[in-house]
């Protein structure tokens, strides 16, 4: 492994040239060519070789904030794959950074010939004394805004998907002790009935598929599931793993008999403790607390759904529509996968609702509805856009299917039978517009007027047709 300083990497490396490389990435589009490369001449260049480590498990390192510039690199723990980086601008160990804790539970390896710049933890820091900030910590502070940006845009893509009953609680018992598994499941079963429990019995089984279940609620036992190793990078990670659930964790073991364990648990974002060997009485206490606040919860989701929600059709208001189509677009510079827009109108809906009276136009407005959302896949988003219109927001979806899409859910409306649609001058049925990002569009607003004029230029065309951007 070879180290460079700035001074040296200046003659070595040509930082103008990564500069511009890095300046597309999702961390870096958004800072000046200049400022850029004065961040990189901050750190200290790092060149690797195929296999080479830049990191040991193990093996203290200080906290350092790592970019890659060039090649690839493998992240893991245990020999279990856990993140690679192989585009430039990647980063890693900004945690460290923050909890100020070495990265010492993960293998860093080069797959390739790579060359990384690191910056190490005394240039972040700023005292209650400094007026200015140093050029690499407003990097840094950019670097978890954008981090926050991007997990708060997949939360809300992840949430597109409305269940129409309320799941049953998902349970993860991480032990490798079988008795103690067994008393906890046998008290789980008593005090929260309609919930459902995995057992994992070893550290290998978790990290071979750590998001294989997403739990609503994780009860572990750190050092038995890690062979009683009561190491703290072991427990670290296994801990780290487990937070990414985003569910409430309930360590019980003998590690928690000391007050210090307990703290450095409780910094890691553990929720509770109990010791080994524990009573029923008190295991019953703390799960009965755990259900009520998962319930409590459920209610506030609820609530939000509620809020999201169009209460007529059942589908997502616009509220939640402009939130969707801003965080798809917010992931897009980092996915580059394109996602298209359908907007849906209903042919002769004024002369039906001015016929029949708004209470069956509004029988009309959540039968197409239902229809729209059966015909969309798990993860788009269907919405009521205003009126008698509608827009699907289709992820990861390009032009020649969200075509097949829109076709679908115009042939299930033709083919519906809409009440008193006998009096009408024809079927009840549906006119579509299609656009997509980036093919058709550079901003969301132009994405959406690019579907709405095909909309009317297929409304020109007879209606209950489907009509695409066409290519310039």
């Amino acid at each position: 492994m070879q180290r460079k300083s700035p001074s040296q990497s200046k003659e070595s490396y040509d930082s103008d040239k990564f500069v511009r490389i890095i300046k597309s990435s999702r961390y870096f589009r958004n800072i000046s060519l200049d400022n850029l490369k004065e961040i990189l001449c901050q750190g200290e260049f790092v060149s690797l070789r195929d296999g080479e480590y830049l990191m040991h498990d193990k093996q203290f390192k200080p906290p350092e904030l790592i970019i890659l510039l060039e090649g690839s690199l493998v992240v893991t723990s245990k020999n279990h794959f856990i993140m690679r980086l192989n585009h430039p601008g990647d980063i890693f160990g900004e945690m460290s950074i923050i909890s100020d804790n070495p990265n010492s539970y993960a293998d860093v390896i080069s797959e390739e010939d790579s060359l990384v710049v690191i910056f190490p933890k005394h240039l972040f820091k700023v005292s209650e004394e400094d007026t200015k900030v140093s050029i690499v910590y407003y990097l840094f502070a950019h670097i978890l805004a954008e981090k926050l940006r991007h997990v708060t845009a997949r939360s809300q893509l992840n949430n597109s998907t409305r269940l129409n009953k309320e799941p049953i609680p998902l349970i993860g018992i991480l032990d490798s002790d079988k008795q103690s598994r067994k008393k906890i499941k046998s008290t789980l079963e008593k005090i929260w009935i309609n919930s459902r429990v995995i057992e994992i019995n070893s550290y290998h089984n978790f990290f071979e598929k750590p998001f294989e279940n997403n739990f609503d609620f994780i009860i572990t036992d750190p050092e038995m599931i890690i062979r009683g190793s009561s190491q703290k990078d072991e427990i670290r990670n296994l801990i780290e793993i487990c937070s990414s659930h985003m569910a409430p964790m309930l360590v019980i073991s003998q590690y928690c008999e000391k007050l210090k364990n307990r703290q450095f648990l409780s910094e890691l974002g553990v929720t509770d403790f109990l010791t080994k060997p524990f009573s029923t009485f008190d295991l019953q206490h703390l799960l009965s607390k755990f259900r009520k606040d998962h319930y409590i919860l459920q209610e506030l989701k609820n609530v939000e759904i509620m809020a999201d929600t169009d209460r007529l059709t059942g589908l997502a208001n616009r509220r939640r529509m402009d939130e969707f189509l801003e965080a798809i677009f917010n992931l897009f510079p980092e996915e580059k996968q394109p996602f298209s827009l359908i907007i849906a109108d209903v042919d002769q809906f004024k002369q039906y609702n001015d016929a029949h009276g708004h209470q069956l136009g509004d029988i009309i407005l959540a039968s197409v509805a239902a229809i729209i959302k059966k015909c969309i896949r798990r993860g788009d988003l269907a919405a009521r856009f205003g009126g008698d219109e509608f827009v699907v927001i289709l992820p990861n979806c390009d032009k020649e299917n969200a075509v097949l899409i829109a076709n679908k859910m115009r042939v299930d409306i033709a083919k519906d039978k809409f009440k008193y649609q006998q009096q009408q001058l024809g079927k009840q049925t549906c006119t579509f517009g299609v656009a997509t990002f980036p093919e058709d569009a550079d901003t969301t607003e132009l994405l959406l007027k690019k579907a709405d004029d095909s909309l009317y230029k297929a409304k020109s065309d007879g209606r209950n047709k489907v009509i695409a951007v066409k290519p310039l």
